[in-house]
């Protein structure tokens, strides 16, 4: 009996282990299971070789295409003026009123002097016109047939002078609407309402052209000769591409075009003018601002790249990621010589078809265990038949 009861119990712990080691398995196979589907599965990509045109940085100033100060024409009390100062105004859009009614009597009274004119010229060609046909037939005497000429070309005079006088006056009274000649944007108003102005009172108020507006920047003799020789100076037909990074280190969206180099080198700071022209519709480019100018050349050079979404960066500077041969993440550090477009341009550090990460960057970090998408394995050529 006692031999039974222990074959029994043997028995029973048998399958108890054996029950345990399936259960301990099947635990361990899903630990692995969940542990595989924790890791992350990522792509690769290729340092590629791009390429791109040279490039050089220069410091710049941005200033206004036009600016001008807005002066009294005639003489008067500054009646209104009608703007803000600070605002965006049109060419043509009236500014300043200079008190019209002395100038508006003026006009008014040149205009009946014309009708006067008119009117004796009238009579006087009436005249002219009877005495011409009198004399042929010796009604009147000659002299009296010369003074009615006399008076009738006087007559054409006086109309002459009369409408020079009415063009005098009109133009006097349009300088009563001081207006803007350019669009822009206005200052300040420099001498307040209700003061008597006149040419001698200087600028009122000074417009600056915003759109488009310049870019100056310049280069030593030196510099220049190198441009020359690199394809920064346009030949016919060609344009030179100029970026600008503003005070705030964003590049501004709109690129611009190298359109002006002067003719001669300063004999003052032995420099070569230059000048870019950009668009400026939202008015972000505010004249007097100095930014960073980056020129293009229209020559190009083969380069490494790699796009800027795909770098990181800490401390010790930029690297993409790369996979150990244990499948752990490594990060690989390189030194980078500017950018382009959306590329940073690499210097040192990555070669030719260097392998990165290329997908789930945010993700991951140095020594976390990875899996490698496997690429899709082409048809075999009965399936492709």
């Amino acid at each position: 009996m006692k031999k039974i009861l222990i074959i029994s119990s043997l028995v029973i712990i048998a399958l108890v282990a054996i029950r345990f080691s399936f259960v301990k398995v099947g635990e361990i196979q899903r630990n692995k299971q969940l542990m595989a589907s924790r890791v992350p599965t990522v792509t690769l990509a290729n340092v590629e070789e791009k390429e791109i045109s040279k490039s050089i940085e220069l410091s710049g100033r941005i200033e206004s295409q036009d600016k001008v100060n807005l002066v009294a024409r005639i003489d008067g009390y500054l009646q209104k003026r009608h703007f803000k100062e600070g605002d965006f105004v049109k060419a043509g859009q009236v500014l300043l009123t200079i008190e019209p009614t002395q100038y508006l009597n003026i006009l008014n009274k040149a205009k009946a002097d014309l009708k006067t004119a008119q009117a004796n010229l009238f009579k006087a060609k009436q005249d002219y016109e009877r005495g011409s046909e009198l004399v042929q037939k010796d009604f009147i005497s000659k002299s009296t047939y010369d003074g009615l000429k006399s008076a009738f070309d006087g007559a054409q005079a006086q109309v002459e002078a009369a409408k020079a006088q009415l063009a005098e006056a009109e133009r006097n009274y349009s300088y009563t609407q001081v207006k803007s000649p350019v669009d822009g944007k206005i200052g300040s108003l420099i001498i307040q309402e209700g003061n008597y102005v006149s040419m001698a009172s200087g600028t009122l108020a000074t417009v600056v052209k915003t759109n488009p507006i310049y870019v100056k920047y310049s280069v030593d003799s030196k510099q220049f000769d190198e441009l020359r020789n690199s394809g920064f100076l346009p030949k016919k037909n060609e344009k030179i591409n100029v970026e600008i990074i503003l005070s705030n280190n964003e590049t501004y969206s709109i690129k611009g075009v190298q359109d002006f180099y002067d003719n001669q080198i300063s004999t003052t700071h032995g420099t070569i003018d230059f000048r870019a022209t950009f668009q400026n519709p939202e008015n972000h480019l505010i004249a007097g601002d100095f930014v960073k100018v980056k020129v293009y050349s229209n020559q190009k050079d083969k380069a490494l790249v790699v796009p800027q979404e795909l770098v990181m960066q800490d401390a010790k500077g930029k690297f993409v990621y790369t996979i150990a041969q244990d499948e752990t993440v490594v990060p690989k550090y390189f030194k980078d010589k500017g950018q382009h477009e959306k590329y940073w341009i690499v210097q040192s550090g990555l070669d030719k078809n260097d392998k990165y990460i290329s997908s789930k960057i945010t993700s991951i970090m140095p020594k976390m265990k990875v899996r490698l998408m496997q690429e899709e394995q082409p048809k075999n050529s009965e399936e492709n038949k």
